[in-house]
């Protein structure tokens, strides 16, 4: 079976959507397949929740070949709303705003995550309401009127800050997170230094390096709020490239922005929409994200690229009110989680072409839970038939047969695409006994069941699909977010207070280097209580292929874009003879 590119729009639930972030409140979002994460390039770990401070300099390029235009592909087709990075929800338009500017800290490897300067070459929180940025005094505007290459200064991130406070009281994509900006309040404290008042946030750092979070020039805000497709003549960023305008076929096309606070190996880059395995083979494309199988295998078979797994963007998951019966019995949560065994689910659902999740997805590396320790969790273990016998035995003495019909709808996006209804109905039914029955509806309908709580509080039902999309490469502000029965998610899943609180309040707590340990021991705790709402299933995984020539970060389902200064072609490579120029 092969996989499609999806795309679909944001289907909000409400107060937990407006709230920002949990799990149910996105449960339709766009399935742009966002970009990978930063490969780290010299950096130190962040400042978080205690008298620390961040890297004291702006990281330098790894030395490599010089110059080129490398040619890449984007995750998702191009879709474009606004160029200002304040009022934007679309994730493509980060692949030109998240090349022609800059945020204040940015995220490095994903399997690793940490903070790294952005516009900021250093920060210190000397408390929990406090944050002290140094600005790069290399840092410099677009060269071209009206920036004309003029100094970043604070005062510029000042008024950014205070224009999205004021933009937060409005109506916002929910995809800006406006919530979070409302809590962070921005002077200028000298010319290079920023102070940010942090009402005690935690996350301070992590809306800092946000999607979304890119500063912007105050004297270029009127042409970025244009909507429509991207101009040079809107553009006014401090980013390591320049946007020069559309190419043929609609290809993106940049030049590197000499003399600012980020030095691009390169000369330019051209971002390409997906397109076929043929353009890779004919390395007219550097490198190609395969979605489809099919891709994949044709690239495999070439022997020379270099090939590399990517998750997608959306884990698969299903979500239950546990306020009231039936589902605030963990044992019928336990029995339909080790029913569904995960490795056996990949193989059914995706050709395998998936991995076990938890609560902390894969793609979160060192804060997710080991595979040995999520063995122990019904549905994660190496035997499914082991599993389903022990799933069966665990549904009969939890008075599973006894709730008759049980209704599991599915996204028409999602089924029958996947064939998942037929699949998961089949194996339920077969594992715990002929009482499951398929629907399928949209992601619209989904969302209004599910923040209305009709997923249990008495009705014997759930869904299954994709989620909403991984918020960041740190999962530990969206672990607290869906599971605290005082979260943004409480009412819809129906949570009350538990001694899970107290775990999720320990990931807060803690300075962001030691949040892995606190946010994988949470994990652990959700899945002991079957899931605490919300059964996470799978994470899609792509193969992502390059050109040995090319260097530069390695891929996952969140943006990167922010590096590509550090790409670099080869041309001593040997594969680099022959490339189209």
């Amino acid at each position: 079976m092969s996989q499609r590119r999806i795309t679909r729009r944001q289907a909000l639930i409400g107060g937990a959507a407006a709230a920002g972030a949990a799990v149910v409140s996105g449960v339709g979002v766009a399935k742009y397949r966002s970009g990978g994460s930063p490969a780290p390039v010299n950096s130190a770990s962040a400042s978080p929740a205690g008298t620390t401070a961040g890297p004291s300099a702006t990281p330098t390029p790894i030395p490599t070949p010089r110059g080129g235009v490398a040619r890449i592909v984007s995750p998702g087709r191009f879709n474009f709303d606004t160029f200002d990075a304040q009022r934007t929800g679309e994730p493509s338009v980060l692949e030109v705003l998240g090349r022609t500017h800059s945020r204040l800290v940015d995220w490095a490897d994903s399997a690793d995550p940490k903070f790294i300067p952005g516009l900021a070459t250093s920060w210190e929180r000397p408390d929990l309401a406090t944050l002290i940025l140094q600005i790069d005094p290399k840092a410099r505007w677009d060269a071209r009127a009206p920036t004309n290459g003029r100094a970043v200064t604070a005062d510029d991130v000042r008024a950014h800050f205070t224009r999205q406070l004021e933009l937060a009281k409005g109506k916002l994509p929910v995809g800006q997170r406006p919530a979070d900006f409302a809590k962070l309040h921005v002077a200028s404290t000298g010319i290079l230094t920023v102070t940010v008042r942090t009402e005690g946030d935690p996350w301070a750092l992590n809306t800092l390096a946000s999607r979304y979070a890119l500063v912007q020039a105050p004297e270029a805000l009127e042409a970025l709020a244009a909507a429509g497709e991207p101009s040079p003549e809107h553009l006014r960023g401090s980013g390591a490239f320049r946007f020069t305008g559309r190419g043929e076929g609609g290809r993106l096309q940049f030049e590197s922005a000499r003399g600012g606070h980020l030095l691009s190996n390169l000369d330019g880059l051209e971002v390409f929409e997906p397109g076929s395995p043929d353009e890779v083979l004919a390395r007219r494309l550097d490198e190609f994200l395969a979605h489809d199988r099919r891709d994949a295998a044709t690239l495999h078979a070439e022997g020379r690229l270099v090939e590399t797994p990517r998750y997608e963007d959306s884990p698969v998951i299903s979500s239950f009110f546990v306020g009231a019966p039936p589902w605030n019995n963990s044992a019928l949560l336990k029995a339909i989680s080790g029913a569904l065994n995960r490795k056996w689910l990949s193989d059914a659902l995706f050709g395998g072409r998936a991995d076990a999740c938890g609560p902390v997805s894969p793609a979160s590396g060192s804060f997710a839970p080991t595979q040995q320790q999520l063995a122990a969790y019904p549905g994660f273990g190496a035997d499914a038939e082991v599993e389903a016998r022990a799933a069966r035995n665990a549904w009969n003495a939890a008075g599973g047969p006894g709730l008759g019909a049980v209704i599991i709808d599915f996204p028409s996006i999602f089924d029958p695409l996947y064939s998942a209804s037929s699949v998961v109905i089949a194996r339920l039914n077969e594992v715990l006994g002929a009482q499951f029955r398929a629907a399928v509806e949209t992601y619209t309908t989904i969302s209004s069941k599910a923040a209305e709580g009709r997923y249990g509080n008495g009705r014997a039902a759930f869904w299954f699909g994709w989620g909403p999309p991984l918020p960041e490469p740190d999962p530990s502000r969206s672990l607290v977010e869906t599971y605290s029965s005082t979260g943004p998610n409480a009412a819809a899943l129906g949570l009350k207070a538990s001694p899970l609180d107290a775990r999720l309040a320990a990931i807060a707590s803690v300075p962001a280097n030691q949040r892995a340990a606190a946010a994988a021991d949470a994990a652990l705790a959700i899945l002991e209580a079957g899931g605490a709402g919300v059964i996470t299933w799978l994470l899609q995984r792509s193969e992502f292929f390059r050109w040995p020539y090319l260097s530069g970060s390695a891929p996952s389902p969140f943006w990167r874009q922010h590096l590509d200064y550090a790409r670099a072609l080869d041309p001593k490579a040997a594969t680099f003879d022959g490339r189209p120029g």
